[in-house]
């Protein structure tokens, strides 16, 4: 579908050199963002990482911008929960 095809798009991927190992840290943020739903994991990487603006993202995924600010709310408590306070503020 259209939607997949969107979200898929807009968690795009940059490649990693061969020769940058992941800290321990980017591992288990990476576990983090994968264990979201994928509603959650989409708007948070559309916004926080690729700097979407809500509007932008309410529109490129067919939901309203109050969805995506909650959806956003919610993936970093989410977020937050599963890496614990060692990891600081997110």
């Amino acid at each position: 579908p259209a939607a997949e095809h969107r979200r898929r798009e807009a968690l795009g991927r940059e490649p990693r050199s061969r020769g940058d190992a992941p800290t321990a840290a980017a591992v288990d943020l990476e576990r983090a963002l994968n264990a979201l739903p994928m509603g959650f994991r989409t708007v948070l990487v559309m916004h926080d990482v690729r700097g979407f603006k809500h509007r932008e993202i309410a529109e490129a995924l067919g939901i309203s911008i109050g969805t995506s600010k909650s959806q956003l709310s919610r993936a970093r408590r989410s977020v937050r929960d599963m890496l614990g306070d060692d990891y600081g503020t997110i």
